[in-house]
């Protein structure tokens, strides 16, 4: 999670998951109007908090100007915000809980006889998505 320091300032910095709740969130659209953020904690458990969504869209790089306007708090992929956090634009929200992934799937015929290009194809994906979150920290 992450937040511009302009929103921070106004807004403070919440101290729980629970304490997100109080605060605006920028987040993707859901059926039903409800949004619930799941996060990995510190004690390797799975926690799910609803959050109150003060600006949605459907487009990370959206959701990413939205946080940089100081619009709220987000859940961005790493790689979308690595820049921003190294630059100071961005700061991590609660780190001691992570993003939790849905995964990367790739479809393709058969593993017999896979073609070589789509065989470096996930090669490459597999390096370049290897990355820590936040690994300034």
């Amino acid at each position: 999670m992450v937040a511009s320091p302009a929103y921070l300032a106004t807004h403070g910095m919440p101290d729980s998951l629970e304490s997100l709740q109080a605060h605006d969130c920028v987040s993707a659209a859901y059926p039903g109007g409800v949004t619930t953020w799941r996060m990995l904690g510190p004690d390797a458990k799975m926690h799910d908090v609803q959050i109150a969504s003060r600006f949605n869209a459907n487009t990370a790089q959206a959701l990413r100007k939205a946080t940089l306007a100081g619009l709220g708090i987000a859940l961005l992929p790493a790689t979308l915000i690595r820049a921003d956090l190294r630059n100071g634009l961005l700061v991590p929200v609660l780190a001691q809980y992570q993003r939790t992934s849905h995964g990367l799937h790739v479809l393709y015929p058969s593993r017999q006889q896979l073609p070589l290009a789509v065989s470096a194809f996930i090669g490459l994906v597999m390096e370049k998505l290897r990355v820590n979150a936040f690994p300034a920290q």
